[in-house]
């Protein structure tokens, strides 16, 4: 087991884990600061390929709807990738 410091008052016996984050990495709180933090945050960003098949789909005029669904993604996510490649 690794010892972890508090990144707020730097004491590595005071850490506890308190659940896990939407990423799915464990979420950490000192029990001095009783402030919580994530060590090792897993980022949640769409891969690039995922962004190309998005962008692939909207050039064939397939619903931002229809994306989302069969890609597993908001269509928030579409719009914003749709909105980013318009202003480039």
């Amino acid at each position: 087991m690794v010892a972890i410091d508090c990144p707020f008052c730097q004491k590595p016996d005071a850490v506890i884990k308190h659940g896990t984050n939407r990423g799915g990495t464990v979420r950490l709180r000192c029990c001095d600061c009783n402030k919580t933090f994530t060590p090792h945050p897993n980022p949640r960003k769409v891969s690039v390929e995922k962004e190309q098949l998005i962008l692939n789909a909207l050039t064939e005029r397939i619903s931002q709807y229809g994306i989302a669904r069969a890609l597993g993604v908001s269509r928030v996510t579409v719009r914003k990738i749709r909105k980013k490649s318009q202003s480039s």
